[in-house]
């Protein structure tokens, strides 16, 4: 029979006394397989029920997908069955005996058990990560591994992160099952059964009337065609720092809406949607009101271009032009109340206990990048970053010079930002010339007040010498962020491998950055106190010997003969 043109069953089913005939007409089957060895593994599989009023989404071609990745092959399938096939492929699944829809091919999965442990149906704090918008807080029963999952699926979860064919296979069930199932270990190997809402098309909750003293609330959702609401009992409950305060229950009007009168500003509500016949059929947790969105605008006149030459030792790099943009507007701090202050407390409580964090694992390590041989892409890179800042940049680089600074700290694009650097100069660097015969400091000291000139918009221009705690490692803070580097600023990229490290927890970084900080002397101090350097030939012919060795280093362009013109 054709799914698209089938009439659907309407049983009486005492086994599922929370379904009710005629709520829906067809369930899609998604299913996910492994197979190793000719053997078909469950990875995961999912039936959703249609409500009547939907009709039955395109199917893909040949029923789904699948791919080789090395000596297994990944299968995404997606049915449509008539809904009573449809729960009775689910339920096969708890005896082992299951194939895939429409095939005679067997499914392996291992021992399966219910949850809930009956014919029910729960409604999870959080929407699973395989259902679509418009399933809003679904109804769920699964089945749930009672075993260790199969070698062969162990080997694609835990090789996910590390083995290149299994990186790829892991981005190709992104891309087809629409969620990283690899990084649920819930959802591995089980099957759900998907029952949305039969009877409102979405639930929510708005303020519809205020006063000075007191809030109207409404809850309601757009009713589904031909739906019976006579069965419903709407439910808010006003939560204030985590307790209830005040409840209010009662039926939905012909449009699917209830109204309850809250003797104060409401702060958050609970939602809850019953039905006498199918049981709770929504449940939301306490949410907080958006009572105002502040949107600001930039107009082009309070915006300016800032001309950047390249820097002195790549001149044939082009310039660049920096928008550079108004500081953002800074906004007063709400005026405290009892439940703000018992709200800040529970929050500080909440960060010392540390916060709860996604099951999905990232696939890039956005923390982490690895630079070589690609100087250009790495000075864009770390502009990009430098382009965040509100408030302050510093630099930390014992070797800091003139052209890190105009490579990197001319990228910042808001007003107001200061630069700051703490550095530490290699002994007798003041003698060290470049190619025009200017000395370090002093252009150090140019390229300071050309940053300090108010056309530039830059904040304060502090660049310091580290005195009393010397410095070895880099790093790059951008307001309270901070980023590790293995190399300094006018190396990384080049042709050593080096990696620059977002720190996780920056807090102590940033209080022992602050205070080497403030414990350096001013650049402009000390350079013009610096101590005269004294000549030593032996110091002088290792210098020239080290820059003999670099100069043997360097890559040479071979050149083509006369004879291989031929």
């Amino acid at each position: 029979m054709d799914p698209t043109t089938a009439i659907a069953l309407e049983p009486t089913l005492t086994e599922w006394p929370n379904l009710v005939p005629g709520d829906y007409a067809f369930g899609i089957v998604r299913l996910i397989t492994l197979v190793h060895e000719k053997v078909s593994h469950l990875l995961f599989a999912s039936v959703e029920l249609l409500p009547t009023e939907m009709p039955v989404p395109p199917l893909p071609p040949n029923g789904g997908w699948s791919k080789s990745f090395g000596g297994d092959r990944l299968c995404v399938s997606r049915t449509a069955l008539p809904w009573t096939d449809a729960l009775v492929w689910y339920e096969t699944l708890t005896t082992g005996q299951a194939t895939v829809p429409g095939k005679t091919f067997p499914i392996a999965a291992t021992a399966l058990g219910a949850e809930p442990d009956y014919r029910g149906f729960a409604i999870l704090a959080d929407p699973p990560p395989f259902s679509p918008a418009w399933h809003g807080r679904p109804r769920l029963h699964r089945l749930i591994p009672m075993e260790d999952l199969p070698e062969p699926i162990r080997a694609l979860r835990d090789g996910s992160v590390e083995i290149d064919a299994f990186i790829r296979a892991r981005e190709w069930l992104r891309q087809h099952a629409h969620f990283d199932l690899l990084a649920y270990d819930d959802w591995l190997g089980s099957a759900v059964l998907i029952a949305p809402n039969p009877l409102l098309r979405s639930l929510r909750t708005r303020i519809v009337d205020r006063t000075a003293e007191t809030e109207v609330l409404e809850i309601g959702g757009k009713p589904r065609r031909g739906a019976d609401l006579s069965s419903l009992t709407m439910t808010l409950e006003e939560v204030r720092a985590g307790a209830p305060a005040w409840r209010a229950d009662g039926a939905p009007d012909a449009l699917g809406r209830f109204r309850a009168l809250a003797r104060s500003q409401v702060d958050a509500v609970r939602q809850e949607l019953v039905c006498s016949v199918r049981g709770n059929l929504d449940r939301e947790p306490p949410a907080m009101f958006v009572r105002k969105i502040s949107v600001s605008s930039i107009s082009s006149s309070e915006l300016h271009a800032r001309q950047v030459a390249p820097p002195r030792r790549n001149p044939a790099a082009s310039s660049r032009t920096v928008v550079v943009r108004p500081p953002p507007p800074q906004f007063a701090a709400p005026t405290p109340t009892p439940l703000r202050q018992l709200e800040k407390l529970q929050l500080a409580r909440s960060e010392r206990q540390g916060a709860l964090r996604p099951a999905e694992a990232p696939q890039v390590r956005r923390g982490v990048r690895l630079f070589e041989h690609d100087r250009e892409e790495t000075v864009a890179w770390i502009r990009g970053l430098i382009t965040q800042a509100r408030a302050q940049v510093l630099f930390v680089d014992p070797y800091l010079d003139a052209d890190d600074l105009q490579e990197f700290a001319t990228a910042t694009e808001h007003q107001g930002v200061a630069i700051r650097g703490l550095i530490n100069p290699r002994p007798r660097r003041q003698r060290h010339v470049d190619t025009s015969g200017e000395q370090f400091g002093n252009l150090m000291i140019e390229k300071i007040a050309a940053l300090r000139d108010p056309a530039q918009e830059f904040g304060e221009i502090d660049i310091r010498v580290s005195k009393l705690r010397r410095l070895h490692d880099r790093f790059l803070q951008i307001d309270d962020m901070v980023w590790h580097s293995g190399h300094s600023f006018n190396s990384v990229g080049k042709g050593e491998i080096s990696l620059m490290t977002l720190v996780a927890q920056p807090a102590e970084t940033n209080q022992v950055l602050a205070e080497a900080f403030a414990e350096g002397e001013p650049f402009e101090t000390y350079w013009a106190n610096r101590p005269l350097p004294t000549w030593s030939l032996r110091q002088e012919a290792a210098y020239q010997l080290k820059r003999f060795a670099k100069w043997l280093e360097r890559p040479r362009i071979p050149q083509d003969s006369e004879a291989n013109d031929d």
